[in-house]
């Protein structure tokens, strides 16, 4: 009889969690760097007399683990692997403007004596930029505005940093009641609360703004209720070119965490722990699927 041929399993193909209730996948990991299982025992060596060398040992326990390098991140991947809680905006060919809120104080934004909120100026898609801006009082009826980054400064009408607190008006701006304030170079206006303007010096507030996009995720990590959940995956190897395939299905799998890094000029690359437990319907941990080519 002739020898079989050899299992020869060849790099990695993609990642689907699942759930564990109804089965329906969370998404596709295509973008990989690799995966591994890994089953590692602990032993219990028995010794004794002048022997130097364990008579015997046993496997004690044995510790599974999942890793893998992903090169993508969408939002599933916050939710099972670091309990992340995500809420989604639809795509919008105008941009975005978050809701203002008081940071210091609780007279800049306000319906009557101060800015009652910050909304889209007309014709002003083109100027938005992404960022995060401060709202700054400056006196009883002017604020100037404040942005954490330059990273879209050069959309539209530039803008620039006026001095190193990172200020992008060059004098206050006035808000006056019955009618929006624009900020200069932003594509934006700051309407006017419907009373007398009396806003306290040195209060804040800030928004968020985005200029025309495909989607926008908010990933909230760390909250005080957040889970990891406990889902499934089905892991599967390249496909040969023989036409062999090799499947690797966890069924109880609970994600560890991951690191995002920013490094310069340097794709970001988490890299992914996840235990791999024993489920009690099914009485195994996983099963390897490995179908032969012919």
């Amino acid at each position: 009889m002739a020898l079989s041929g050899n299992r020869i399993v060849y790099g990695i193909h993609s990642i689907c969690p699942y759930s564990r209730v109804d089965g329906r996948p969370y998404g596709i990991l295509k973008v990989i760097g690799g995966g591994s299982l890994s089953l590692a025992a602990e032993s219990e060596d028995l010794f004794g007399g002048s022997n130097k060398f364990a008579w015997a040992s046993e496997a004690k326990t044995v510790t599974a683990e999942f890793s893998a390098t992903v090169k993508s991140m969408p939002d599933f991947l916050f939710q099972l692997f670091l309990g992340a809680e995500v809420t989604t905006t639809a795509a919008s060919p105008t941009g975005t403007v978050s809701a203002a809120v008081n940071k210091l104080g609780s007279s800049v934004i306000s319906a009557t004596t101060g800015i009652a909120g910050v909304a889209l100026a007309s014709a002003g898609t083109a100027n938005l930029k992404f960022g995060q801006f401060l709202i700054v009082a400056v006196s009883a009826t002017t604020v100037d505005i404040y942005a954490l980054t330059d990273i879209e400064f050069s959309r539209g009408v530039d803008l620039t940093y006026i001095n190193d607190l990172l200020k992008i008006t060059t004098v206050p701006l006035t808000i006056a009641s019955g009618g929006p304030t624009s900020v200069p170079g932003l594509g934006i206006e700051l309407t006017a609360g419907s009373g007398t303007i009396a806003m306290t010096p040195g209060d804040t507030a800030s928004f968020n703004l985005t200029a025309p996009h495909g989607g926008i995720s908010e990933i909230d990590i760390g909250k005080q209720a957040s889970t990891f959940p406990e889902h499934g995956q089905t892991c599967l190897a390249a496909k040969r070119s023989d036409g062999s395939i090799f499947e690797i299905e966890l069924y109880k799998v609970v994600g560890q965490g991951f690191p995002i890094g920013l490094e310069e000029t340097v794709f970001s690359i988490p890299e992914l722990t996840a235990k791999v437990l024993y489920d009690e319907a099914k009485d195994k941990i996983a099963t390897i699927r490995a179908i032969k080519g012919v």
